[in-house]
């Protein structure tokens, strides 16, 4: 030590010395000089303890599982065999990888020779391959991330029904149609059926022969059918449900809708309904009848839709209103020449009114343009709302109805339906006259 010290000042001495030299020798003497301070001088980087991280095991296989199941855990040991301090960062997932979870590290800073451990599991939630990493981050120059690579596969059935969702449409009158399900085990391990079994609220649609329970290996597949023949106008709701041991859907559902058509041509004919009842106009201060033929009006009528007034689903509304004049009406009037009904009335002004419903249902091509009908009326007592399909298209005040085109209304080759609610709220005499539907002009009949 003693003699270190003594040499400390002759070296700052040569420095200044080399300075009175020629520049050529100078330069060359302090550049031998300083390379050898950085090789050899104390704090020089080769005298840094350095930290030198060791990761065990570099790669985890945790072959194929069960899905829905976890496997044991792994340890991974992160072990420091430097001779400095190992600082551990980030010790992650490098991404999403799914069904792959660990735990922290014991610890994050570890001296020579010292190790920590995580755990990392496996959990498959679907057939397949699976693959991700782990990502172990710390000072070591050499190796500042150190990665982890991960491996396994899930074994489970994956049931798939084609079509989940089928629509018939609209079928012709008389017409009958039927569609093929596809049952089908895409998964890689075999999907046992305990049950296939059809619910529906009607007798127009009908599930086929199935055999249950069954069992599909991947890849295989059974066909279920469902006839429907549809024998009126109301739409019809179906479906079958597969009971399996597919760990994610274990009940699966097809399902089947659709509509017919009872009559041929273009519409059902007029169905109506005169109800003769004075229904008082007073109750409800938000509808007072001010007018003849008030729209405030057609809240009072007794189908309990209150014709869609301030109605929060007009659609269900009129299906109700609907529902309530087949229920009431007789066999239809053909749609031959415009319509004219007539009655007598005796209802107080304002304060009472009564209701008449005339209903049909008609029928467009898909192919048609909906905006080329209209429906038309000469005149009428006191009042009529006119409705398609649970839209009001206009309403029609006393003396002169006139036309209104339903196109916006109409849904092509679909059944539709019109209600006119024909409103008196005065004595003596309610009528509406030549109702009738037309086409481009021309009056439709039939």
């Amino acid at each position: 030590m003693y003699a270190l010290s003594l040499l400390a000042p002759p070296r700052r001495i040569f420095r200044a010395s080399v300075a009175l030299l020629p520049i050529a020798v100078g330069l060359s003497a302090c550049s031998d000089f300083e390379l050898k301070g950085e090789e050899e001088g104390p704090g020089s980087f080769e005298d840094t303890p350095a930290p030198d991280i060791l990761v065990d095991p570099l790669s985890i296989d945790f072959g194929a599982l069960p899905s829905g199941s976890t496997s044991d855990p792994v340890v991974v040991t992160v072990t420091n065999q430097g001779a400095g301090v190992l600082t551990l960062g980030r010790v992650g997932l490098s991404s999403d990888n799914g069904p792959f979870t660990l735990t922290e590290p014991g610890e994050g800073v570890l001296d020579p020779g010292a190790s920590t451990d995580f755990l990392v599991t496996f959990a498959p939630d679907a057939p397949g391959e699976f693959a991700g990493e782990v990502d172990v981050e710390s000072n070591d120059e050499d190796q500042p991330v150190v990665s982890v690579v991960l491996n396994g596969s899930g074994e489970a059935p994956d049931i798939t029904l084609e079509p989940a969702d089928y629509d018939f449409g609209t079928l012709d009158y008389a017409a009958t149609a039927s569609v093929d399900v596809t049952v089908r085990n895409d998964g890689n391990a075999d999907l046992d059926i305990a049950s296939i079994v059809y619910t529906t609220t009607s007798t127009e649609l009908v599930m086929g022969s199935v055999d249950a329970p069954l069992t599909l290996a991947p890849g295989e597949s059974t066909v279920v059918t469902v006839d429907y023949a549809p024998t009126d106008g109301s739409p019809d709701e179906g479906y079958f449900t597969v009971r399996s041991n597919d760990p994610d859907e274990a009940l699966a559902v097809a399902t089947q809708i659709g509509n017919g058509r009872i009559f041929e041509g273009f519409s059902t004919g007029w169905y109506i309904v005169d109800d003769s009842t004075n229904y008082e106009t007073t109750s409800n201060p938000l509808y007072a009848i001010s007018a003849y033929g008030d729209p405030a009006g057609y809240w009072y009528e007794p189908s309990g839709a209150h014709g869609l007034i301030g109605s929060a689903d007009p659609v269900a509304d009129f299906a109700v209103m609907h529902d309530y004049v087949l229920a009431r009406a007789g066999a239809p009037t053909p749609v031959t020449a415009p319509l004219t009904f007539r009655t007598t009335s005796t209802v107080p002004a304002f304060s009472f009114a009564s209701y008449s419903y005339i209903l049909c249902d008609f029928w467009i091509d898909s192919t048609d343009d909906p905006f080329l009908y209209e429906v038309r009326a000469g005149s009428d007592d006191d009042g009529a709302q006119v409705m398609v399909n649970g839209q009001i298209v206009t309403n029609w005040y006393l003396g002169a109805a006139g036309s209104v085109n339903i196109g916006s209304a109409i849904v092509p080759g679909a059944v539709n339906s019109l209600i006119v609610i024909l409103m008196d709220n005065s004595a003596t005499d309610k009528y509406l006259t030549d109702l009738g539907f037309y086409r481009d002009g021309v009056f439709v009949s039939g």
